[in-house]
């Protein structure tokens, strides 16, 4: 029987691994010292597989940097949160440990009825942490482990970026929305100026024409929706151009706050508004360089207990000249844990906060409302640094702006849409904004959906078909599409702990 072999019950979709206490997923971290962190590998039963009241138990294998010990775990494949359920992807997560003298390039491994199905190689003395997953070939189990394969691997795949090429034109997730952040930056810069904007240009020269197009930056008016947000900086940008021409003129200047609040879900584009930040206050001279250096719990931990301060230090000391932006920045703060190694890292932000004589760099706290209200409160020092009018609210896109998203991300990277697969996607999002929950994605959640399901299926089809012209290789149609699974209840199956059925 063919479902006697195990390459047939469980389709890989990818591979990383987390920090206990964050959802996000890494490709490498570098780790913080007697910390658990978690192996995961997403997975969905192939379709002739989901209707079976019983599946394989599935095996991790850790293999440890110095080639000696193996951890072995057997798990069932669970479901985190409906999202995950609806889409058919399940879970397994491994629990480990870090320490110094184990730390390195470590190898995980699936197998299913004891055959690897899949692998992917970390490591935890990366010179920064690597968000992402490996999928594609980056998560095919290698022939032979060893140590120097282990780190040959790693290399190999560090090179390129952690690109897969199991689809044509698709990267990683994040480098999608990187990628998409910076095309929406240069497409402002080289945009066209109004009729008034041409006029005043007439007047100035070309180093002065440039600086005024890149004024138009600050308007925000490309970005969806925002509203609120793109409000309060209109008049943010205002104060510092009015500051920035008092002191041209020797006149006394009143000091802006600078340290600032993000209050929004994933994916409200938290992140994109700080680069927009440090390109404006780097264009009226506020900040010496204005870039954007992205920290989280995990990246500012230290190695060592007591020694939280250190990795918190580097980390002001590269955002200088620009902004310090700390996502889910409310994970620093546990009420439950006196002896939580976060509280460190606050009272060191808290130091370099009241250091009235650095002005060359901005904090960002990033994170849920109501998580990061509770922090703000409970730490006075944040909001005497942190004035009400530089605390920023991101309401989530609403299904236009979710379609808009989608639109303009598949115009700048030359698909089309039928409008047979424009109506199958307004039809989709509209159903997973109407069941979305606390931690949906936003546009991370479009983004997504394009990267690991439209554009899969597009390229399965147009390569079994074997179509080669232009408007294949663009255009999306309705089939590309994948419908909406409906919404039930996740269903607990006891299972015997045994290698396969028949």
């Amino acid at each position: 029987s063919t479902m006697g072999d195990p390459t047939m019950w469980y389709q890989i979709c990818d591979g990383g691994i987390r920090p206990s206490w964050s959802d996000n997923v890494f490709k490498s971290l570098n780790t913080v010292d007697a910390h658990e962190y978690l192996v995961l590998f997403t997975v969905a039963p192939e379709i002739c597989c989901r209707l079976s009241t019983v599946m394989p138990e599935l095996e991790v294998r850790l293999y440890y940097p110095d080639g000696k010990y193996v951890k072995a775990f057997f798990k069932e494949p669970f479901c985190r949160n409906l999202e995950n359920y609806k889409d058919n992807r399940w879970v397994i997560e491994c629990p480990f440990e870090t320490a110094d003298d184990i730390n390195g390039v470590f190898y995980a491994e699936l197998l299913c009825m004891e055959y690897p199905i899949a692998g992917f190689v970390f490591d935890t003395l990366s010179d920064e942490d690597i968000r992402g997953v490996w999928f594609g070939h980056e998560i095919e189990a290698m022939d032979e482990y060893s140590p120097q394969a282990s780190k040959a691997l790693l290399d190999k795949h560090l090179e390129r970026d952690g690109e897969s090429d199991t689809t044509p034109g698709v990267d990683s997730l994040e480098e999608a929305i990187d990628k998409f952040i910076a095309s929406e930056l240069e497409d402002m810069k080289k945009g066209k100026m109004s009729t008034t904007e041409e006029a005043v240009a007439d007047d100035k020269s070309t180093e002065d024409v440039t600086e005024y197009k890149c004024n138009t930056i600050l308007s925000l008016d490309h970005l969806t929706g925002l509203h609120s947000v793109k409000d309060k900086l209109g008049v943010y940008e205002r104060v510092v151009r009015f500051n920035k021409m008092r002191e041209d003129k020797g006149l006394p200047v009143a000091t802006t706050p600078l340290h600032s609040m993000f209050l929004g879900s994933p994916g409200t584009g938290k992140t994109t508004v700080a680069k927009l930040i440090g390109e404006m206050l780097h264009q009226a001279g506020v900040l010496s360089r204005g870039h954007v250096v992205v920290r989280e719990r995990a990246s500012l931990l230290g190695q060592n207990y007591h020694s939280e301060s250190e990795k918190t230090l580097e980390a002001i000391e590269k955002a200088q000249g620009g902004i310090l932006f700390i996502d889910e920045a409310y994970q620093l703060y546990q009420t439950n844990d006196p002896r939580d190694p976060g509280k460190f890292v606050i009272e060191t932000l808290l130091t370099a906060l009241s250091d009235d004589s650095n002005r060359d760099w901005m904090l960002i706290l990033a994170g849920y409302p109501d998580e990061i209200k509770r922090m703000f409160d409970m730490n006075p020092g944040f909001k005497s640094r942190i004035p009400d009018t530089n605390i920023y609210t991101f309401d989530d896109f609403t299904e236009a702006e979710l379609m808009e998203i989608a639109e303009n991300y598949l115009s700048q990277n030359h698909y089309t849409l039928t409008s047979g697969a424009q109506k199958a996607l307004i039809t989709r999002l509209k159903a997973d904004y109407a069941q979305r929950e606390k931690n949906f994605g936003n546009a991370r959640h479009v983004m997504n959906m394009i990267q690991t399901e439209i554009l899969p299926s597009m390229a399965v089809r147009v390569i079994s078909e074997g179509l080669t012209d232009d408007i294949s290789l663009t255009e999306i149609r309705e089939v590309d599409i994948p419908a909406t699974a409906p919404l039930v209840k996740p269903i607990t199956i006891s299972r015997p702990r045994v290698g396969f059925t028949i």
